[in-house]
């Protein structure tokens, strides 16, 4: 019997109580525990008892979190972060409050609470990574603290205030219980995270922008819509951009740039440090960046930087992918930045610069050479049509009072800083007095709005002579969009003085004498009675005559004997010249005290097939006046129109029902356009959607419907574009409010 299952007995003829009996097998009692007492029940509920009901928790264990709860409708307004729909959003410098559900009631004089934020993989408190938050009375002004603001059985309402210099990014929240005078502690991660943004609305934040109405913010901050400005100052051309810092996905994508910026921590409370890697990860050359620059005019691996509408795309696909995204050139750089910089609550704008300079020797002058013949040579140096960039709005604690305010951040690569391609934050107000030895990047920026150009010509012994120094040639109509409405804002003022003022030049050579030829200034002075200028035609369209005028005036008492040679090229918005359109040489003899011209006409025939994006030309002079050996130079530049979209869509739509968007273009060429495609989008109204549409012949009208339901409510903005391997830069946009159902 020593190998008998135990709780099992042998029948022996008579009845033995146990567990089971083996025989005749009859099953007195189951082998499990037995049932709880039944739980007490109202009779008037006329049910049985339920069975297996769990007992109340004990009031002398840790109260066990069971749900956190971020008060939206609260928080939102008040932090000005009601459009992110996807991230518990809040504003540094002011409080935010919070419910947190627990398993029982709680009893503040037993229960203590605690509210843990981490910052990063390894949170350290000595970092600042840490922040242990015992939930008080009352909060600390100024300092991470928390304090009750109202108990209610299971939930408690805390208020949670953070400081104006606090980390900027993602936190981890864990709330902490425990029971007075034990050891019994519960602890438990909450999945989501707490967004922590700058502030401008704060006082104490460095990119507090101060403004009584409202309406700076409203536009530099919370504008899902802007414009971008392009073309010549001649002739300015205006497009929309959905920057679309809102738009679902678009956070969490910038959020992981600023992961993978390399920015440390601390260095992530400082808007200098925050803008300035944001300017290294927007574009592709450093860290795999978003964007991939192209300006060789072959986009056949990816969209023409032209076809884009927006950032919202741009960020959407970086963020799948994780890599860069093709092709991108400076006004897309720019419209990017500024969805990244706004949706960080940094206070931003795009800024286009006409005849922008790119100095690549840091002397701030633009180098022009020509050979023998008067025919330009290529320069390391350049200007281009226009330059897109960026200003953000902080205080500069890191260099003296006073130069704080707007600053210029590039992310277009142009040129390394530190090693990196990124530019910025320079202090605007340091470009305008000349004071390039102030950090970011001042020389380079002072040199792209008021650089002066100085022309040389080649000799018979293959050096170059000095023919003249251009003093208003680079930094014409700085432009942004105005706060509000508007067509285009002029800035100019704000990059320099008025151009051959005192202070002007003052500026000028001061920041030449901080270059690498600081000898510029040491100026030949000759003898000049003949004067120049050259124009074009405006509100010229593609499919027009061109007209080139070279007016020449004789100021002095004799007669002069000229000869002028133009040279016409399609040219590139950097500079960079495309395809000769013609030139011309001719001989004037100008009167004593007279005017005469040169004049150069080019029939579409002649340039359609030269023309590449932006459809810009730029012509260049070269003049000598033979008696008293007089040599001048000259270009200028000029930008051909292009049609507009027409965008037909119901002034007033609904949330959430659908509504139809008529998109119509005609081909203005006497050629057909080829590889044609439509782009259109709208924050709020629809993401960006591509319509290929193949070949559109002359003077055909092109169509087609686009359906669009509403997301969210407010004044949105449609916006499409159009390109072709012919035709670049055609665009229509459409304003419209959409109303809650």
């Amino acid at each position: 019997m020593a190998d008998r299952p135990r709780g099992f007995a042998f029948s022996t003829g008579r009845r033995v109580r146990r567990p089971y009996s083996w025989f005749p097998m009859i099953i007195e009692r189951p082998w499990f525990p037995p049932f709880p007492a039944p739980v007490p029940v109202d009779p008037g509920l006329g049910v049985d008892p339920p069975i297996n009901v769990p007992q109340p928790p004990k009031p002398d264990r840790p109260l066990e979190l069971m749900n956190f709860i971020f008060h939206t409708d609260e928080n939102g307004p008040a932090h000005h972060t009601d459009e992110y729909l996807e991230n518990v959003v809040v504003r540094r410098g002011q409080p935010f409050s919070v419910g947190v559900v627990f398993d029982r009631e709680i009893t503040l004089e037993k229960d203590k609470l605690l509210i843990e934020f981490q910052f990063g993989n390894n949170p350290l408190s000595n970092k600042g990574t840490l922040l242990r938050l015992p939930v008080g009375d009352a909060l600390k002004e100024g300092e991470w603290s928390a304090a009750v603001e109202k108990a209610e059985g299971q939930t408690v309402k805390v208020r949670i205030m953070s400081p104006a210099n606090a980390i900027v990014g993602r936190y981890h929240v864990v709330v902490e219980t425990e029971l007075a005078d034990e050891r019994s502690r519960s602890r438990k991660v909450d999945n989501r995270n707490v967004v922590v943004l700058f502030n401008p609305w704060c006082k104490e934040d460095l990119t507090y922008l101060d403004d009584d109405t409202g309406t700076k913010l409203e536009e530099y901050v919370l504008n899902e819509y802007g414009s971008q400005y392009y073309g010549s100052h001649h002739r300015i051309g205006r497009r929309g951009w959905n920057f679309g810092q809102f738009e679902p996905g678009i956070p969490d994508v910038v959020l992981l740039m600023l992961e993978k910026s390399g920015l440390n921590p601390s260095a992530r409370r400082s808007a200098v440090s925050v803008s300035r890697a944001m300017s290294k990860m927007v574009n592709a050359q450093d860290d795999n960046g978003v964007l991939e620059g192209n300006w060789s005019g072959d986009y056949s691996w990816g969209t023409p930087p032209t076809g884009w509408n927006g950032s919202v795309e741009i960020l959407r696909q970086w963020g799948t992918e994780r890599r860069s995204v093709r092709y991108g050139q400076c006004w897309v750089f720019s419209g990017v930045l500024t969805t990244v910089l706004r949706c960080l609550g940094i206070p931003a704008r795009s800024i286009t610069n006409f005849q922008s300079a790119h100095d690549t020797d840091v002397s701030m002058t633009i180098d022009k050479y020509s050979d023998s013949f008067g025919l330009p040579l290529e320069s390391e140096d350049s200007v281009w049509n226009f330059h897109v960039w960026n200003e953000a709005w902080m205080a500069r604690p890191d260099l003296p009072e006073g130069y704080g305010g707007w600053q210029a951040v590039d992310s277009t690569p142009q040129e390394t800083s530190e090693g990196i391609y990124q530019c910025g934050p320079c202090p605007v107000i340091a470009v305008k007095n000349g004071q390039v030895y102030l950090p970011y990047d001042t020389k380079f920026v002072f040199a792209e709005v008021n650089a002066d150009k100085v022309y040389w010509k080649e000799n018979n012994f293959g050096y170059f002579d000095y023919l003249r120094l251009e003093k208003r040639s680079v930094g014409f109509k700085i432009s942004t969009k105005p706060v509000g409405s508007g067509w285009r804002e002029d800035v100019t003022e704000n990059y320099k003085h008025p151009e051959g003022s005192d202070q002007e030049r003052v500026a000028v050579r001061a920041a030449v004498e901080h270059g690498s030829t600081p000898w510029t200034y040491d100026e030949i002075i000759t003898h000049e009675d003949v004067e120049f200028s050259i124009s074009a035609d405006e509100e010229v369209y593609i499919g027009e005559d061109i007209h080139v005028t070279l007016t020449i005036k004789n100021t002095s008492s004799e007669s002069r004997h000229v000869t002028a040679h133009l040279t016409a090229n399609a040219t590139y918005y950097t500079g960079v010249l495309g395809k000769q359109l013609g030139e011309l040489e001719e001989d004037v003899t100008i009167a004593a005290g007279g005017e005469d011209s040169v004049k150069m006409t080019f029939t579409p025939r002649e340039y359609l097939d030269k023309l590449v994006e932006q459809s810009l030309v730029k012509v260049f002079v070269l003049a000598h006046v033979d008696t008293t050996k007089q040599a001048w130079a000259g270009e200028t530049d000029f930008r051909l129109l292009s049609p507009d979209l027409v965008i037909e869509a119901p002034s007033e739509m609904t949330m959430g029902k659908p509504a139809w968007v008529t998109v119509e273009f005609t081909n203005p060429l006497d050629v057909k356009l080829t590889q044609a495609v439509f782009r259109i989008e709208g924050p709020g109204l629809q993401r960006p959607k591509t319509i290929p549409y193949g070949i559109i012949m002359p003077g055909e009208k092109a169509t087609f419907v686009e359906g669009m339901t509403p997301m969210r409510a407010g004044k949105k903005t449609i916006v499409a574009s159009f390109t072709s391997d012919q035709l670049h830069q055609v665009t229509g946009e459409k304003e419209v409010l959409v109303k809650r159902a």
